[in-house]
């Protein structure tokens, strides 16, 4: 591995960064805003960070191809730490929101930008098993996320939270210092015109789901994607390049990877929830469950690589959303009176799914790319699956809000999680199931 291993590090690191950030905030946010005041202003500080994060990842994915990843990499590490020493001395809410906002333009890059080197710097079958690495990560930030936040309030100070990140972030550049590009970038015209609509829209869209009067929002936002794909037919170097669309295999990936973040995959938000509420559980116990998911990943995503070499991309979509289909349906019907050990059972193995589809699907926008597009490909991936698990999540938080009892509404979640599950067995039959590089190799 020789310097890839220093690489390797750098982009754990990262990985890691960017999860724990999510989950301590999650467990500080209530000690911050009795310090600060403007409880009115609560949700902005993860709604502005949201919003960069997501509206920026296919800007990062676009300028990797042009300037090559590791400079962007490193940029995105940069702001991040910026972002977090600014908020760390923030003394109003305001300030405290605009300086999450700069740590969101720093975070967009930070997960897409590692998913791409991985994908240019590792074989097909120890990708499978680095993303597991990367999704175990997610997992135990999950847990040890809310503990370290609370230890940081209680022990020190909520200013911790982001000061912590000042040595990790300086780390990671040290680690991506030794790494060397081999791929050719091409330097083209950025399509800006494309990139402000598009933000502008999508912004509006994201927005509509966190704020009162969001008709509105939908319409101007629906509107602006209209002008956005209007203006990108008469550009000759567009924001987003035709050929990802023309390209069935990308196109059909990114498809089932929108209905499948907007269907199962942000139910586990709720099911911590559902166990206090519900069933009277512990923070500690219920917050526990979310291990299943993890262990389940990591059977799924560690020997996908190979999986892909030897049966192809189709047979495994199909096999993936078959399971998530299927355990989704036990969900559903047994949720109300399962016991904790089936409930983790069942969560295992849906976490196995997961796993093995979010690995495949990853690895899959690499492959069907070809190169000068490929950082454009992986993160508008990237972007449609924080797209739909954003408006996926904000739809079963409506469920739940509006059902008589939690338990209900857990059942309409699974329900509705379930219906478009149908449609993503469907587009799974559509996608292709190898690529031209997978064929030579194999012929």
């Amino acid at each position: 591995m020789g310097k890839n291993r220093y690489v390797f590090w750098g982009l754990v690191i990262t990985t890691l960064i960017s999860a724990l950030d999510a989950n301590i905030m999650q467990t500080a946010s209530p000690t911050i805003v009795k310090q600060l005041g403007g409880m009115e202003l609560f949700a902005w500080i993860f709604v502005v960070y949201m919003l960069a994060s997501t509206v920026t990842v296919p800007l990062y994915g676009k300028l990797s191809d042009m300037y090559g990843r590791k400079k962007l990499l490193m940029i995105s590490v940069g702001l991040f730490t910026l972002g977090s020493i600014l908020c760390g001395i923030a003394n109003s809410m305001e300030m405290l929101i605009v300086f999450r906002g700069i740590q969101g333009l720093g975070a967009g890059g930070m997960v897409p930008l590692s998913m791409i080197i991985v994908g240019d710097l590792f074989t097909i079958e120890k990708r499978g098993k680095i993303q597991a690495v990367f999704s175990t990560i997610w997992a135990i930030s999950s847990i040890v996320g809310p503990v370290l936040g609370s230890f940081f309030v209680e022990a020190l100070t909520w200013r911790w939270i982001f000061f912590i990140n000042i040595p990790i972030g300086i780390a990671t550049v040290f680690c991506l210092i030794p790494y060397q590009e081999k791929a050719e970038f091409k330097k083209t015209h950025i399509d800006y015109k494309g990139f402000f609509l598009f933000g502008f829209s999508i912004t509006l869209l994201l927005l509509s789901t966190n704020v009162s009067h969001g008709f509105w929002y939908i319409l101007i936002g629906i509107i602006g994607m209209i002008a956005f794909l209007l203006v990108e037919r008469k550009e000759t170097e567009p924001f987003l390049p035709v050929s990802l669309f023309k390209n069935r295999g990308i196109l059909m990936t990114n498809l089932f990877m929108l209905f499948y973040c907007l269907s199962f995959f942000g139910t586990s938000n709720f099911i911590p929830l559902f166990l206090q509420e519900g069933k009277d559980m512990s923070i500690y116990k219920s917050g526990l469950i979310l291990l299943s998911i993890a262990l389940g990943w990591l059977f799924g995503s560690t020997p996908a690589g190979g999986w892909i070499i030897r049966f192809g991309y189709k047979i495994l979509f199909i096999i993936g959303s078959f399971i998530t289909t299927i355990s989704g349906v036990a969900l559903y019907l047994f949720i109300q009176d399962i016991s904790y050990i089936g409930l983790f059972l069942i969560l295992t193995i849906q976490g196995v799914a997961f796993g093995l589809l979010f690995a495949v699907g990853t690895i899959a926008s690499q492959e069907f790319a070809e190169s000068h597009i490929k950082g454009m490909s992986t993160s508008l991936q990237i972007f449609l699956r924080n797209i739909g698990t954003s408006i996926g999540v904000t739809i079963m938080g409506l469920l739940i809000n509006h059902a008589v009892n939690i338990s209900i509404g857990m059942k309409n979640v699974f329900l509705y999680a379930l219906c478009l599950s149908l449609i993503t067995i469907v587009l799974s039959f559509l996608i292709p199931a190898k690529t031209d590089e997978l064929r030579k190799s194999q012929s």
